[in-house]
Parts: structure tokens; sequence; C-alpha cells
């Protein structure tokens, strides 16, 4: 697998994620738009995420830019303010879904104004 990495942004700082960076959180959307924040357990494929018992898709938030490392640095893609990354959470905690790159999904429609 390519070196996947998505930048999250919290209080003006950004915390890149990648497979290593088991210490860090990452939020998802709850279906009524609350946001609840849980331990980031890096990439995984699609039909491995199907396997695992007890997860279930989400929306992570919070991610404003998904990388691929180059053997230099790291290419950018910003990622669109109506679109959030595909999640896999798991009892552990969540996942970032890739097939060829990351995995997208709309953003909910909302009623509320709230950040």
């Amino acid at each position: 697998m390519i070196g996947l990495v998505l930048n999250r942004q919290q209080n003006k700082r950004n915390i890149q994620l990648t497979d290593e960076t088991r210490s860090e959180t990452v939020g998802y959307l709850l279906p009524d738009g609350e946001r609840r924040f849980v331990r980031w357990l890096g990439f995984i494929n699609r039909e491995h995420a199907r396997t695992l018992p007890g997860a279930r898709p989400v929306r992570l938030v919070d991610i404003s830019r998904i990388g691929e490392e180059g053997a230099v640095s790291v290419s950018w893609s910003d990622l669109p303010a109506d679109r959030h990354v595909h999640g896999c959470l798991t009892p552990e905690g969540a996942y970032a879904v890739y097939e060829a790159s990351v995995a997208t999904v709309p953003a909910p429609q909302s009623t509320s104004t709230t950040p």
C-alpha cells in the first residue's frame, strides 16, 4: 500500500494521521450530527473492513486534506467542505477506509448552523 496521510485540524493545529500515529484521536459523526472522538487506528482496506466483527461505517470529521507520501514529500489534495472521509468504527477506535485511495462520502444535510 502507498503511504496515506490525513490532515486533521484541531484548534487551528494540523495533525497528520498515518498508520504510525496510533496515539491520536479522530472524530466521527453520529446520525443526529453530534461528534464523538475515538482512538485513531490507521487505514484499512474496504474489503477487510467488511469482515471486522462489530464494525460500522461512519463519516470522519475535521479532515481537511488527504495525502499520499512520495519519495520526498506528501502530495496533498484538499477535501471539499461537503465531503467526509469514509471511516470504519470498531470497538477499539476508527479507521479511514481506502480502496485505490482514501474513500470519501457526502456530508449529511443539516439544518444546524453550528460548525
